[in-house]
């Protein structure tokens, strides 16, 4: 144990400052491989907000159609497109047969 100290008292300034080297090594270390408060705190914030928004358009998806009911949805407004056509049709065939019927009474007048 008394060579120990010897060796320490001969050598202080050499293993002081091998240990302040290692100190600042170890401070660079814990600078580079964890974040400091001031961007932790902003990182929490926006993840916070993030899941603030997630709740939301999880909420807002719960009221939107599925799969299922957005393809019975198209089946029914084709099926009405086809119905609309139809009355179309029907509508310009009556309007043909009442200028028919108009250009007959003004001719017999």
């Amino acid at each position: 144990m008394a060579n120990a100290f010897e060796f320490i008292n001969a050598n202080f300034k050499w293993l002081s400052a091998l240990a302040y080297l290692a100190f600042v090594g170890l401070f660079a270390w814990f600078h580079m491989r964890f974040t400091p408060r001031k961007e932790h705190n902003q990182l929490h914030e926006r993840v916070g907000h993030l899941d603030q928004q997630m709740t939301q358009v999880k909420a807002d998806m719960k009221h939107l159609p599925t799969k299922e009911e957005v393809h019975r949805l198209d089946k029914t407004l084709s099926g009405l497109a086809e119905t609309i056509n139809a009355t179309q049709e029907g509508i310009s065939r009556l309007e043909r047969k009442t200028d028919l019927l108009l250009e007959n009474e003004l001719r017999n007048d």
